[in-house]
């Protein structure tokens, strides 16, 4: 386990006794009955057991809740384990740290001990999170990075705003982002300064818009970071290119962490798995910028390098004979790199659901998900996604993933599934005293952030105001329209631009979309061109999709949301041990392949030519660049 600091609350407001309804004392814990472990008629038992100082699941709450509290202040839950003491009676017991967290958070920031200011589920039931926006009431400036909050701004920031009538103002996504924590940016690969932007005036009635959808809170830890702006590009299980040294190739992440670089910044570190074909599988490899990694529908696929594999268009990952490709049958190429690309194209045309949140197959006929592996992506609700209907630029904001069965039948190969959201669309408005956008703090964290980036940007210099218009509320879409993750312009176009270029851009304040620089799910199987739209294969689990263009035993991190061991990374040291065991464990039928393999690949193509096909770089001037049939050369 990694070293750790200890925290002392010096403050509680758990009790140990209630008085219930009828006036009478009862303990603020289980009942007698629900400690009963005695097992039932049928043999079974279903009790409570109270936990030790020290015990397992005792140390793992409060180093949950270390660490959420640690990232607020100072910068799947389990079914089984309760935490007793809220004021309010023994019902009102917190299944998770998550559920805990934001009590805590108010305990250790509320000065006014208020139990009205605490946002968790108890204190603040749904029935009155709600948002009212009082008149006159000019909205916080953005925090900028050379400009930290003093805790005294921090704790005027969560009271309520003083308006006509009384009202509670809780966040409705995680407490992280709403409530002016300013998050360090890693100048390498994280958004530049852009110039300063001009004093705002007064807000006046802006154009009309619909009402938007109010955001639901995060359902987990790992939603609630993918969240957060600039925080993580990259995410467990997506499909990803990575910097190989003298190229690129394509792999799956497994993991990420974050890291301080020589400037005491956040710096986001990832393990990436190299996809391959069966026979043959390279070691995992740690990736210690964002800048070693794109987006996969950042860049095109090559053709394969085999001629008779990129003559083969029905040809997939699991139909090529690599046995017969790797011996020369196909021509010369290199395998590894043609399995990549055979394997990056069957995670491109698959999905799979994941967390389910409520089954209504009896009712509605509709079971519903916290979020979706969309091809080479994972999306949450809660976050938007590029759409290709309307403009081929109009963005989606998430808030339910539905799978919605055929009437009369309970299969789940001819469902729909369908993204339910607010669509909006990129607006402008020309400058002019007293007149803004209508400020929609509905719209997820990243959204604002970023919009609020490039209008520091344009203002001064375009003279013009920027952002997005609601222009259909809950609205079904199918999956078949959705083109992947929306990405911040502030985030991923100094990746992609490259750090100089992006800079002279904001000089010229000319930001544009970064989807502009994106393609789009199935673009590489020829979905929405030679062939019809489609949902693609369904698969049980993201490991499932990648199949055995990974190695046997692979596993994909589930952050927070999963053991402890989920979240220590390993060294390199650690890797080529790893990745050597993988090595021996092999069968002597898979090493006399990969004996004739490496004779073939010395035979066919030389490093250099590897280097010069997968060296994507070039490709970043523009959508897409065809690799030259014969030259071999982009």
């Amino acid at each position: 386990m990694a070293p750790y600091f200890p925290l002392y609350m010096t403050r509680s407001d758990g009790k140990l006794e209630v008085l219930t309804k009828s006036r009478k004392k009862e303990l603020n814990a289980p009942t007698d009955d629900q400690l009963d472990s005695k097992p039932d008629a049928k043999g079974n038992t279903d009790y409570f057991k109270g936990l030790e100082v020290g015990d397992a699941k005792e140390v793992d709450w409060r180093r949950k809740l270390g660490g959420m509290l640690i990232r607020e202040i100072g910068g799947q839950e389990h079914p089984d384990a309760y935490l007793y003491g809220h004021p309010h009676g023994r019902k009102k017991r917190y299944r998770s740290p998550g559920d805990f967290f934001p009590h805590l958070l108010w305990l250790c920031t509320d000065e006014t001990g208020d139990p009205d200011n605490c946002s968790c589920k108890f204190c603040a039931p749904d029935d009155i999170q709600v948002f009212e926006k009082p008149d006159k009431v000019k909205p916080p400036e953005p925090v900028r990075k050379d400009e930290p909050q003093s805790k005294k701004d921090n704790l005027a920031s969560k009271s309520p705003a003083i308006g006509t009538k009384p009202m509670v103002i809780v966040p409705q996504r995680s407490n992280s982002q709403d409530k002016g924590i300013n998050v360090t940016k890693p100048p390498s690969s994280r958004p530049l300064a852009g110039p300063a932007l001009q004093p705002t005036v007064a807000r006046q009635a802006g154009p009309p818009s619909l009402t938007p959808t109010v955001l639901a809170p995060a359902k987990c830890f790992e939603q609630d970071q993918d969240g957060q702006w600039n925080k993580f590009l990259f995410r467990p299980g997506e499909l990803a290119w990575f910097n190989r040294g003298n190229a690129w190739g394509l792999s799956v992440i497994l993991k990420r962490t974050l890291t301080r670089d020589p400037s005491n910044h956040d710096r986001a570190k990832y393990l990436v798995q190299p996809l391959s074909h069966p026979f043959h599988h390279p070691q995992v490899k740690i990736i210690e910028s964002e800048d070693g990694l794109r987006p996969w529908l950042a860049w095109s696929p090559p053709a394969p390098t085999h001629h008779g594999l990129a003559t083969a268009p029905s040809l997939t990952y699991n139909t090529v004979d690599w046995k017969s490709v790797s011996s020369g049958r196909y021509g010369q190429g290199d395998t590894e790199v043609d399995g990549s690309i055979f394997a990056a194209k069957a995670v491109d045309d698959s999905f799979t659901l994941f967390e389910p949140l409520a089954n209504n197959t009896v009712t509605t006929g509709e079971r519903i998900y916290n979020g979706i592996y969309l091809g080479g992506e994972k999306i949450w609700t809660g976050e938007p996604v590029r759409l290709r209907m309307g403009t081929g630029q109009d963005i989606m904001v998430v808030h339910s993933i539905v799978e919605r069965l055929k009437p009369g039948s309970t299969s789940t190969t001819s469902a729909s599934i369908l993204l339910v959201g607010d669509i909006y669309k990129f607006s402008t408005l020309q400058l002019q005293p007293g007149v803004e956008p209508p400020d929609n703090r509905h719209l997820p964290i990243r959204l604002r952030q970023d919009m609020e980036y490039r209008n520091r940007a344009t203002i001064p210099i375009k003279r013009t105001l920027s952002f997005w218009k609601c222009v259909q509320a809950q609205a079904p879409v199918s999956i078949t329209e959705i083109k992947g993750r929306w990405y911040e312009s502030s985030a991923l176009l100094p990746i992609l631009k490259g750090a100089n270029e992006f800079s002279r851009d904001l000089q010229r304040g000319e930001v544009g979309d970064a989807g502009q620089w994106m393609n789009a799910r199935g673009d590489c199987n020829g979905v929405g061109s030679t062939v019809a739209l489609r949902m693609g294969t369904r698969v049980v689990d993201r490991l499932e999709a990648f199949g055995k263009s990974i190695p046997p035993g692979t596993r994909i991190s589930r952050g927070l949301d999963g053991p402890p061991e989920d979240q220590v990374f390993p060294s390199e040291i650690e890797v080529s041990a790893t990745t050597s065991a993988l090595g021996q464990g092999r069968g002597e039928a898979m090493q006399g392949v990969e004996e004739e393999e490496e004779g073939k690949k010395v035979e066919g193509v030389t490093d250099g030519d590897i280097a010069q096909f997968m060296d994507l770089d070039r490709m970043e001037e523009g959508y897409v660049q065809q690799y030259a049939e014969g030259g071999g050369q982009f």
